[in-house]
Protein backbone atom coordinates (compact mmCIF):
# COMPACT_ATOMS: atom_id res chain seq x y z
CA UNK A 1 0.00 0.00 0.00
CA UNK A 2 2.71 2.61 0.88
CA UNK A 3 4.62 1.60 -2.37
CA UNK A 4 1.93 2.19 -4.43
CA UNK A 5 1.14 5.69 -2.83
CA UNK A 6 4.71 6.58 -3.21
CA UNK A 7 4.79 5.23 -7.21
CA UNK A 8 1.23 7.44 -7.25
CA UNK A 9 3.29 10.63 -6.04
CA UNK A 10 6.00 9.64 -8.24
CA UNK A 11 3.83 9.40 -11.31
CA UNK A 12 2.31 13.35 -9.73
CA UNK A 13 5.55 14.93 -9.88
CA UNK A 14 6.77 13.41 -13.34
CA UNK A 15 3.03 14.63 -14.86
CA UNK A 16 4.15 18.10 -13.38
CA UNK A 17 7.58 18.04 -14.73
CA UNK A 18 6.36 16.37 -18.66
CA UNK A 19 3.70 19.16 -18.20
CA UNK A 20 6.32 22.26 -17.59
CA UNK A 21 8.43 20.66 -20.40
CA UNK A 22 5.86 21.08 -22.75
CA UNK A 23 5.16 24.55 -21.88
CA UNK A 24 8.31 25.76 -21.79
CA UNK A 25 8.42 23.88 -26.01
CA UNK A 26 5.61 26.28 -26.80
CA UNK A 27 6.45 29.33 -24.91
CA UNK A 28 10.33 28.71 -26.12
CA UNK A 29 9.77 32.20 -28.42
CA UNK A 30 8.87 34.10 -25.81
CA UNK A 31 11.27 32.85 -23.25
CA UNK A 32 14.33 32.77 -25.32
CA UNK A 33 16.61 36.35 -24.88
CA UNK A 34 18.19 35.55 -27.76
CA UNK A 35 17.35 34.70 -30.78
CA UNK A 36 19.35 31.26 -31.74
CA UNK A 37 21.04 32.78 -35.48
CA UNK A 38 21.87 36.00 -32.90
CA UNK A 39 25.95 34.94 -32.88
CA UNK A 40 26.91 38.69 -31.57
CA UNK A 41 28.18 37.84 -28.02
CA UNK A 42 31.49 37.71 -26.99
CA UNK A 43 32.50 33.80 -27.78
CA UNK A 44 32.82 31.31 -24.80
CA UNK A 45 31.71 34.20 -22.94
CA UNK A 46 31.21 32.64 -18.92
CA UNK A 47 27.61 32.55 -17.47
CA UNK A 48 26.75 36.19 -17.05
CA UNK A 49 23.76 37.96 -15.87
CA UNK A 50 23.20 38.73 -20.13
CA UNK A 51 24.10 35.28 -20.62
CA UNK A 52 22.84 33.02 -18.03
CA UNK A 53 24.74 29.81 -19.50
CA UNK A 54 27.37 31.96 -21.59
CA UNK A 55 28.16 31.12 -24.60
CA UNK A 56 29.43 29.39 -27.46
CA UNK A 57 31.97 28.93 -30.09
CA UNK A 58 30.64 30.98 -31.94
CA UNK A 59 29.00 34.04 -29.76
CA UNK A 60 25.31 31.97 -29.47
CA UNK A 61 23.66 32.56 -25.90
CA UNK A 62 23.74 29.09 -24.80
CA UNK A 63 20.45 29.41 -22.73
CA UNK A 64 18.19 30.58 -25.51
CA UNK A 65 19.81 27.37 -27.71
CA UNK A 66 18.56 25.15 -24.59
CA UNK A 67 14.93 26.76 -24.35
CA UNK A 68 15.04 26.07 -28.23
CA UNK A 69 15.93 22.14 -27.26
CA UNK A 70 12.84 21.97 -25.18
CA UNK A 71 10.80 22.85 -28.80
CA UNK A 72 12.75 20.94 -31.14
CA UNK A 73 13.61 17.60 -29.05
CA UNK A 74 9.75 17.46 -27.75
CA UNK A 75 8.50 18.16 -31.28
CA UNK A 76 10.15 15.20 -32.40
CA UNK A 77 9.72 13.08 -29.47
CA UNK A 78 5.72 13.69 -29.53
CA UNK A 79 5.17 13.60 -33.60
CA UNK A 80 7.01 10.35 -33.45
CA UNK A 81 5.21 8.94 -30.68
CA UNK A 82 1.76 9.70 -32.01
CA UNK A 83 2.83 8.23 -35.60
CA UNK A 84 4.94 5.01 -34.63
CA UNK A 85 2.05 3.87 -31.99
CA UNK A 86 -0.89 4.49 -34.32
CA UNK A 87 0.82 2.35 -36.53
CA UNK A 88 1.30 -0.30 -34.53
CA UNK A 89 -1.92 -0.58 -33.50
CA UNK A 90 -3.69 -0.15 -36.64
CA UNK A 91 -1.24 -3.27 -37.90
CA UNK A 92 -2.27 -5.09 -34.89
CA UNK A 93 -6.17 -4.87 -35.33
CA UNK A 94 -5.33 -5.50 -38.70
CA UNK A 95 -3.53 -8.48 -37.89
CA UNK A 96 -5.71 -9.97 -35.15
CA UNK A 97 -8.78 -8.83 -37.73
CA UNK A 98 -7.86 -10.47 -40.88
CA UNK A 99 -5.63 -13.54 -39.11
CA UNK A 100 -3.94 -16.05 -41.47
CA UNK A 101 -1.58 -15.44 -43.91
CA UNK A 102 -1.84 -11.49 -43.20
CA UNK A 103 -1.07 -11.92 -39.78
CA UNK A 104 1.53 -13.86 -40.03
CA UNK A 105 3.37 -11.78 -43.06
CA UNK A 106 2.76 -8.52 -40.30
CA UNK A 107 4.45 -10.91 -37.46
CA UNK A 108 7.37 -11.86 -39.74
CA UNK A 109 7.96 -7.84 -40.70
CA UNK A 110 7.63 -6.87 -36.94
CA UNK A 111 10.30 -9.69 -36.09
CA UNK A 112 12.70 -8.47 -38.31
CA UNK A 113 12.48 -5.04 -37.12
CA UNK A 114 12.93 -6.20 -33.47
CA UNK A 115 15.97 -8.74 -34.16
CA UNK A 116 17.94 -5.87 -35.84
CA UNK A 117 18.34 -2.98 -33.23
CA UNK A 118 16.34 -0.14 -34.01
CA UNK A 119 18.80 2.61 -33.78
CA UNK A 120 20.92 0.51 -36.10
CA UNK A 121 18.23 1.01 -38.65
CA UNK A 122 17.49 4.10 -37.87
CA UNK A 123 21.25 5.52 -38.00
CA UNK A 124 21.82 4.10 -41.67
CA UNK A 125 18.25 5.26 -42.95
CA UNK A 126 19.12 9.05 -41.50
CA UNK A 127 22.57 8.88 -43.39
CA UNK A 128 21.55 7.98 -46.94
CA UNK A 129 18.85 9.80 -46.49
CA UNK A 130 18.49 13.90 -46.82
CA UNK A 131 19.85 15.31 -43.32
CA UNK A 132 16.37 17.07 -42.44
CA UNK A 133 14.10 16.97 -39.48
CA UNK A 134 11.31 15.24 -41.42
CA UNK A 135 13.75 12.40 -42.36
CA UNK A 136 14.86 11.84 -38.91
CA UNK A 137 11.53 11.73 -37.71
CA UNK A 138 10.50 9.35 -40.13
CA UNK A 139 13.34 7.31 -39.95
CA UNK A 140 12.14 6.86 -36.02
CA UNK A 141 8.49 6.29 -36.77
CA UNK A 142 9.32 3.70 -39.60
CA UNK A 143 11.28 1.66 -37.72
CA UNK A 144 10.13 1.57 -34.08
CA UNK A 145 6.49 0.67 -34.46
CA UNK A 146 7.28 -3.22 -34.47
CA UNK A 147 7.46 -2.83 -30.37
CA UNK A 148 4.28 -1.39 -29.98
CA UNK A 149 2.71 -4.10 -32.45
CA UNK A 150 4.32 -6.76 -30.26
CA UNK A 151 2.76 -5.35 -27.33
CA UNK A 152 -0.34 -4.63 -28.52
CA UNK A 153 -1.15 -7.95 -30.68
CA UNK A 154 -1.11 -10.56 -27.52
CA UNK A 155 -3.59 -8.42 -25.68
CA UNK A 156 -5.82 -7.86 -28.73
CA UNK A 157 -5.78 -11.41 -29.45
CA UNK A 158 -7.38 -12.32 -25.82
CA UNK A 159 -9.92 -9.37 -26.26
CA UNK A 160 -10.98 -10.45 -30.13
CA UNK A 161 -12.67 -13.70 -27.58
CA UNK A 162 -15.35 -11.11 -25.24
CA UNK A 163 -19.14 -11.32 -26.55
CA UNK A 164 -19.17 -8.14 -28.05
CA UNK A 165 -16.48 -9.06 -30.25
CA UNK A 166 -18.08 -12.12 -31.19
CA UNK A 167 -21.58 -10.33 -31.85
CA UNK A 168 -19.66 -8.08 -33.89
CA UNK A 169 -18.88 -10.99 -35.94
CA UNK A 170 -22.06 -12.40 -36.01
CA UNK A 171 -24.03 -9.07 -37.70
CA UNK A 172 -21.01 -9.01 -40.10
CA UNK A 173 -19.47 -6.08 -38.60
CA UNK A 174 -15.92 -4.80 -40.22
CA UNK A 175 -12.27 -4.02 -39.05
CA UNK A 176 -13.91 -0.33 -37.75
CA UNK A 177 -16.79 -1.48 -36.10
CA UNK A 178 -14.01 -4.29 -33.66
CA UNK A 179 -11.89 -1.20 -33.68
CA UNK A 180 -14.53 0.93 -32.12
CA UNK A 181 -15.72 -1.76 -29.67
CA UNK A 182 -12.48 -2.43 -28.39
CA UNK A 183 -10.77 0.92 -28.23
CA UNK A 184 -11.45 1.81 -24.86
CA UNK A 185 -9.85 -1.94 -23.70
CA UNK A 186 -6.63 -0.86 -25.74
CA UNK A 187 -6.60 2.43 -24.12
CA UNK A 188 -3.63 1.53 -21.73
CA UNK A 189 -1.83 -0.27 -23.98
CA UNK A 190 -2.34 2.74 -26.04
CA UNK A 191 -1.14 5.16 -24.00
CA UNK A 192 2.12 2.97 -22.65
CA UNK A 193 2.93 2.46 -26.04
CA UNK A 194 2.96 6.38 -26.85
CA UNK A 195 4.89 7.66 -23.77
CA UNK A 196 7.64 4.72 -24.44
CA UNK A 197 7.69 5.89 -28.01
CA UNK A 198 8.58 9.65 -26.68
CA UNK A 199 10.44 8.13 -24.27
CA UNK A 200 12.85 6.24 -27.41
CA UNK A 201 12.71 8.98 -29.61
CA UNK A 202 14.39 11.63 -27.69
CA UNK A 203 17.15 9.19 -26.89
CA UNK A 204 17.16 8.41 -30.64
CA UNK A 205 17.28 11.66 -31.63
CA UNK A 206 20.33 12.43 -29.14
CA UNK A 207 22.14 9.32 -30.13
CA UNK A 208 22.04 9.88 -34.14
CA UNK A 209 22.90 13.89 -33.39
CA UNK A 210 25.74 12.35 -31.13
CA UNK A 211 27.21 10.67 -34.20
CA UNK A 212 26.55 13.98 -36.41
CA UNK A 213 23.71 12.59 -38.44
CA UNK A 214 20.43 14.51 -38.91
CA UNK A 215 19.85 17.76 -39.88
CA UNK A 216 22.75 19.64 -38.82
CA UNK A 217 20.37 23.04 -38.43
CA UNK A 218 17.84 21.82 -36.11
CA UNK A 219 18.85 23.19 -32.56
CA UNK A 220 18.36 20.14 -31.07
CA UNK A 221 19.66 19.17 -27.30
CA UNK A 222 21.63 16.41 -28.88
CA UNK A 223 23.37 18.99 -31.45
CA UNK A 224 23.86 20.98 -28.24
CA UNK A 225 25.42 18.00 -26.47
CA UNK A 226 27.32 16.79 -29.63
CA UNK A 227 28.57 20.50 -30.09
CA UNK A 228 29.75 20.71 -26.46
CA UNK A 229 31.49 17.62 -27.08
CA UNK A 230 33.35 18.57 -29.96
CA UNK A 231 34.94 21.45 -28.04
CA UNK A 232 38.38 20.38 -27.37
CA UNK A 233 38.65 22.56 -23.95
CA UNK A 234 35.27 21.47 -22.60
CA UNK A 235 37.03 20.38 -19.26
CA UNK A 236 38.76 23.72 -18.76
CA UNK A 237 37.77 26.59 -16.23
CA UNK A 238 34.10 24.92 -15.62
CA UNK A 239 32.87 25.07 -19.16
CA UNK A 240 31.89 21.34 -19.06
CA UNK A 241 29.19 22.98 -16.35
CA UNK A 242 27.55 25.47 -18.58
CA UNK A 243 28.21 23.96 -21.67
CA UNK A 244 27.44 20.22 -21.85
CA UNK A 245 25.78 19.82 -18.16
CA UNK A 246 22.33 21.64 -18.91
CA UNK A 247 21.37 19.86 -21.82
CA UNK A 248 22.48 16.38 -20.84
CA UNK A 249 20.50 16.75 -17.47
CA UNK A 250 17.55 17.87 -19.52
CA UNK A 251 17.36 14.79 -21.36
CA UNK A 252 17.76 12.28 -18.31
CA UNK A 253 15.37 14.21 -16.69
CA UNK A 254 12.79 14.34 -19.79
CA UNK A 255 13.54 10.38 -20.27
CA UNK A 256 13.31 9.65 -16.30
CA UNK A 257 10.12 11.06 -16.40
CA UNK A 258 8.74 9.32 -19.48
CA UNK A 259 10.00 5.96 -17.72
CA UNK A 260 8.67 6.80 -14.27
CA UNK A 261 4.88 7.37 -15.75
CA UNK A 262 4.67 3.73 -16.87
CA UNK A 263 6.22 2.01 -13.82
CA UNK A 264 4.29 -1.21 -13.27
CA UNK A 265 2.51 -0.57 -9.87
CA UNK A 266 2.02 -4.48 -8.94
Amino acid sequence: MIIKKNLSTTKKICSIIIFIYIIIAIMSNLIMPFSINDFSGEVLQAPSFEHILGTDEMGHDLFSLLINGFKMSILISIISGIFSTSIGVILSFVSCYYKGKIDTAICHIANFFIIIPEIIIIMFFAIFASPTMINTILAIIFFSWSKVFKMGRPKLMGYMDKNKVKYTFLIKGNIFDIFKKLYYDMYPVVITSFILQCNKAVMYETTLSFFGIGDPLSKTWGKLIKSAMNYENLFYDNVIFWYLLPPVICVFIYILSLSLLIFDEK
